[in-house]
């Protein structure tokens, strides 16, 4: 199995935060497709170096984490799912992770 987990930064590049209904529906409206046998959110902070201002960001981060069997199909989904994130909220990136794991349910 794969552990796949995506950072969505929650900053926008105006200063202002990306709300929790406008991210409850993106979770709604596009984590619950792909990851529909469920996924795992974790509010957390998070720091990056942003290569524009010569500074590091440290912003509030939901980190998403999906256990899955490695497939071409999903993969392509799961970074799908980053690019909508981008573009709607005018984002940078959305890191990913990708690590081998036991898993049993």
């Amino acid at each position: 199995m794969v552990e796949t987990q995506l950072f969505f930064a929650q900053s926008r590049p105006d200063g202002s935060l990306i709300t929790t209904e406008e991210w409850n529906d993106f979770k709604t409206t596009h984590i619950a497709r792909v990851f529909k046998e469920g996924s795992t959110t974790i509010s957390a902070t998070g720091n990056w170096y942003d290569t524009a201002s010569h500074q590091l960001i440290t912003e509030p981060t939901y980190v998403v984490s999906y256990v899955h069997k490695r497939s071409a199909l999903i993969s392509k989904q799961i970074d799908s799912l980053r690019s909508i994130y981008v573009v709607l909220f005018k984002q940078q990136s959305v890191l990913r992770t990708d690590k081998k794991v036991k898993a049993s349910f």
